[in-house]
This record gives C-alpha cells, sequence and structure tokens, in this order.
C-alpha cells in the first residue's frame, strides 16, 4: 500500500501512485471534467427568474441565479474526485493522500473527503500542477 499523489484543478484531475523511484509514478486514474471551463450561458438552460410589476412607473426585475454555474460544476467534479479517494483509503489500495490542487478547488476538495480519507492526508499545495510532466512535478514537489 502505497501513497497517492492528486493533482488537480476545477477541469482536470490526475491520480498517481508512488513508486520506489522518486520521481516516477503509477496513473491510477485520470479524471476530466470540461464543464468547469464552460461559460455560464452554456451551463445554464435558462435566463434567471423575471418578475413583472404591474402598474404605472413599474419595472421588472431578475433575481440572480441561487449558486454560480462554473462553482456548482466545480462542487460536482470535487464530489466526484472525492469519492474515488474515499474509496481508494478505505480498500486499503492508498497509504496517505498528497493533495496538489488550484485555489479554491483545494478547499472544494477537501470539504467532500470522508472522515477516513481527510485523516489520512499526508499534505497539502495550493499550486495547478496538472500540465506538468511527471519528472518535472516530482522535482516540483521536492523543492516547493
Amino acid at each position: 500500500m502505497k501513497n497517492w499523489l492528486v493533482v488537480a484543478n476545477a477541469a482536470r484531475a490526475r491520480v498517481l501512485e508512488e513508486t520506489e523511484t522518486p520521481g516516477v509514478y503509477t496513473h491510477r486514474a485520470d479524471l476530466v471534467h470540461p464543464q468547469s471551463r464552460q461559460k455560464g450561458i452554456e451551463l445554464d438552460a435558462d435566463r434567471p427568474g423575471q418578475v413583472h410589476a404591474e402598474g404605472p412607473g413599474s419595472s421588472g426585475s431578475a433575481y440572480p441565479p441561487r449558486s454560480d454555474a462554473h462553482e456548482r460544476e466545480q462542487e460536482r467534479f470535487a464530489r466526484e474526485l472525492a469519492a474515488l479517494l474515499d474509496q481508494g483509503v478505505a480498500r486499503g489500495e492508498c497509504a496517505g493522500l498528497v493533495l496538489v490542487a488550484s485555489n479554491p478547488f483545494l478547499g472544494h476538495l477537501k470539504s467532500h473527503l470522508g472522515e477516513q480519507a481527510r485523516k489520512a492526508i499526508l499534505r497539502t499545495q495550493a499550486a495547478d500542477y496538472t500540465s506538468l510532466r511527471d519528472d518535472e512535478l516530482a522535482r516540483r514537489l521536492r523543492s516547493g
């Protein structure tokens, strides 16, 4: 049972397992959530609710949406990733977790982790390293 390194942002996550060789990882999962990068209008099917007042001098107004579409998608992706990590810890496939994720996604992810997975966190770092190759990722983690 080895530690897992999670490298994520709101649209992509890689779950890597440490090997005996420093800087070399086994890829456990690669998740993509393109909805987190779409424009809000593409995510919301309807316009905000409209209120039309009647009478002279009245004007209509729009209610703001209850929550931002991007934030809802980020929360959805954070729950999906957290569920995968919870399962890995519960099944004994993962000894510890190192979470490297962009802000505010790191906070979303941590808030959705189960108790066992939260206890397994060894280190967190707020950074977006999703585009780095494994060797560059290892180098950045050693220096940071």
